[in-house]
């Protein structure tokens, strides 16, 4: 599990591909009926799971990759991978910044007319692809899979997953901005990854 070069390799290009092919669906503020059913069917969740569930969205939040980075210097006390996830993590937050001006594709509040459910972090302004979220909590379970063993591993991936998630249900994000922030975040963690594990 992306321990090895091919794997990590993989990884990269095909969160690459991804990553390029839904920019270029999300181009011109194009909103597709699949993306749009899949954004109502999600941000029509109940909302008394926006409480119990937000310490899940937290797991893609600008500090993540800090708390990342301590965390893999307490226990391994090895520099590389603890700079690895503030490096990475950080710097894919700022390059998200930079993708939302290049793309500049609204929130959902900008984009659909139908009644939007917003709740906590959740709101109309802004720019929408990529969620900054998903590039942050994928790019720490990228590279931190070689070193946390299967079910840890596991645990990373089903944060991140529910972290870019729950930025459709809280009506942040449309489905596109969050795929797009994944496979950017995974082809970031993979080059990561390439760089620190030589080899």
């Amino acid at each position: 599990m992306l321990d090895t070069r091919k794997a990590q390799l993989v990884a990269l290009t095909g969160g690459s591909a991804v990553f390029v092919t839904t920019a270029a669906l999300a181009w011109d503020d194009n909103v597709s009926a699949a993306e749009k059913s899949a954004f109502e069917f999600i941000n029509g969740w109940p909302d008394w799971i926006a409480g119990p569930l937000y310490p899940v969205m937290q797991f893609g939040m600008v500090v993540a990759p800090f708390v990342a980075g301590a965390v893999a210097w307490y226990l391994t006390r090895k520099r590389q991978p603890a700079a690895a996830f503030v490096s990475t993590g950080f710097g894919m937050w700022l390059f998200a910044k930079l993708v939302k001006v290049v793309v500049d594709r609204p929130r959902p509040g900008g984009l659909l007319e139908e009644e939007i459910s917003y709740r906590i972090d959740g709101g109309p302004e802004g720019l929408g692809f990529v969620s900054g979220h998903a590039v942050v909590g994928f790019a720490i379970a990228v590279i931190a899979t070689p070193y946390v063993g299967r079910r840890g591993a596991a645990v990373l991936w089903a944060l991140a997953t529910g972290a870019a998630t729950l930025r459709v249900y809280v009506g942040a994000h449309l489905p596109l901005d969050s795929v797009g922030g994944a496979a950017l975040g995974i082809a970031a963690g993979a080059i990561a990854l390439l760089v620190v594990r030589r080899g």
